[in-house]
């Protein structure tokens, strides 16, 4: 007697599939977008007071803690190829009612995180054009994203792929001055040091408390697993791309904190 298994049920004839039409650059590119690179400007300043001066640290534990999840994530994406995400995993691997509870959960992540980009992107750019109302630019950027994500998931890729590099050459720019000031003396007057993971000042508790608050600069990292019905061979690429946005993902923070 056949199975139904999730395999078996996307081979039967007629049912809706998605394009298969992701690369593997694509899905890391769209990872990272929903990491948001510059969300380590937003918490830099609480994290480094209640670390005593050790984000990269507190960073460096939470990829940690990340990267476990990533490899988790990764071995049910083998077993589960679909694009339910967590939803799916739990609903498959535990209780559909827990799985019910876990896609609310996502579903409510995957609401707020955009809320929370466009929020701090208004008030950004409140502070640079006082003279532009804010809702305009709320509109604008949920105006922008919602006429991206109703054309085909290529467009998707390519608009997160410019969003992430504008982003990342901003960030480029910042340690590139940073780096400057360094070498006239500003701060701890060197580029190379282990003092932001490793000094006398350095203590466990407030090193692990600012790490459960960068855990909100790795949040959505898991979303590209709802991309496993729009990627060919998901099992083999949406594990390498979970991990792959973690460590970039971690990389990027680390060195700009």
């Amino acid at each position: 007697m056949a199975i139904n298994s999730p395999l078996n049920i996307a081979a039967q004839p007629g049912k809706t599939r998605l394009r298969k039409s992701l690369k593997l650059w694509q899905v890391v590119m769209m990872g990272l977008a929903y990491l948001t690179p510059m969300t380590v400007f937003d918490t830099f300043g609480i994290v480094s007071g209640i670390s005593d001066g050790h984000v990269p640290a507190s960073y460096l534990l939470a990829l940690a803690g990340v990267l476990f999840t990533a490899i988790s994530y990764g071995k049910l994406v083998r077993q589960f190829p679909e694009a339910g995400s967590a939803y799916t995993y739990a609903q498959k691997s535990i209780n559909p009612h827990v799985g019910f509870m876990v896609g609310w959960s996502s579903l409510l992540d995957y609401l707020f995180l955009p809320m929370i980009n466009v929020l701090l992107a208004k008030i950004y750019l409140s502070a640079l054009f006082p003279e532009v109302p804010p809702w305009v630019w709320v509109v604008t950027f949920v105006a922008i994203l919602t006429a991206a994500n109703l054309k085909s998931v290529n467009l998707v890729a390519n608009f997160n792929t410019l969003f992430v590099l504008v982003q990342i050459s901003i960030m480029v720019v910042f340690i590139f001055l940073v780096v400057q000031g360094l070498h006239k003396g500003e701060g701890v007057g060197t580029v190379w040091s282990l003092q932001p993971f490793i000094s006398e000042n350095a203590h466990l508790i407030p090193i692990i408390t600012g790490a459960t608050i960068v855990c909100f600069s790795f949040l959505g990292f898991d979303a590209v697993t709802t991309l496993s019905e729009e990627t060919p061979d998901a099992a083999r690429v949406i594990p390498k791309a979970i991990f792959l946005t973690a460590v970039y993902g971690g990389v990027i923070f680390i060195a700009a904190s």
